[in-house]
């Protein structure tokens, strides 16, 4: 078993049927995929949504739809729900060619300009996956490894704060040798000081790997 994550840019079709989805929030990522119904196609997930300037999460529910059945967790602009979804008839298609052997894993999230799914499978029907996902947009990247047993997210141990400012920093270049940015740099990205920025990252590494050697 495999597990792979793909990158997309949506196509323009799927840019317009996500534009009132996209209108109010800025990311939606699935915390854990509840259900998947392919006869009904209907889906019911965990979702962090972190809504646009202006909005707040008490501007759920959202577009026509997509049902908001509980609000988990408010913090700010985040919102954690849980969400089921009606597919769009105009997706339907798309959705019965995923009807595949897979497990839906995290990081699995999306924004106006980005799709970003991951699952677990045989190589058969990674390959099936790989296909028919090209149906929603333009792959830009795959990433591809052997699948292994976590009952936990390392990443669940830190605070909101911490987890926002660590994966900036590792997108940004920070953990790269050489780095691509310094502290002074992913500061300035971040709109805080060089110390606190520090600070967070020197905290978020501890607990982390406190977290991963918890019990030896």
């Amino acid at each position: 078993m495999r597990k792979a994550t793909v990158e997309l840019v949506p196509h323009p079709f799927l840019k317009d049927l996500l534009h009132d989805f996209f209108e109010k929030i800025e990311y939606a990522e699935i915390l854990q995929m509840i259900h998947l119904d392919f006869d009904r196609d209907i889906k019911t997930a965990i979702v962090r949504c972190i809504m646009r300037d202006g909005y707040s999460p008490e501007d759920l529910p959202y577009p026509p739809g997509i049902e908001v059945m509980d609000v988990l967790k408010v913090d700010g602009k985040e919102a954690i729900c849980l969400m089921r979804g009606k597919v769009s008839d105009k997706l339907k298609f798309v959705y019965k060619e995923l009807d595949l052997e897979l497990v839906w894993d995290q990081p699995t999230y999306s924004t106006s300009e980005k799709l970003v799914y991951t699952v677990i499978g045989d190589q058969p029907n990674l390959k099936r996956f790989f296909e028919r996902i090209r149906l929603m947009g333009e792959i830009k990247s795959i990433s591809c490894q052997r699948a292994s047993y976590q009952h936990y997210d390392v990443l669940s141990c830190l605070t909101n704060r911490q987890r926002d400012i660590l994966i900036k920093a590792k997108k940004g270049g920070y953990y790269d040798y050489p780095r691509r940015i310094n502290a002074d740099q992913l500061a300035e990205r971040l709109g805080i000081g060089k110390s606190a920025t520090v600070e967070h990252l020197r905290k978020a590494e501890g607990r982390i790997i406190s977290h991963i050697f918890s019990g030896y």
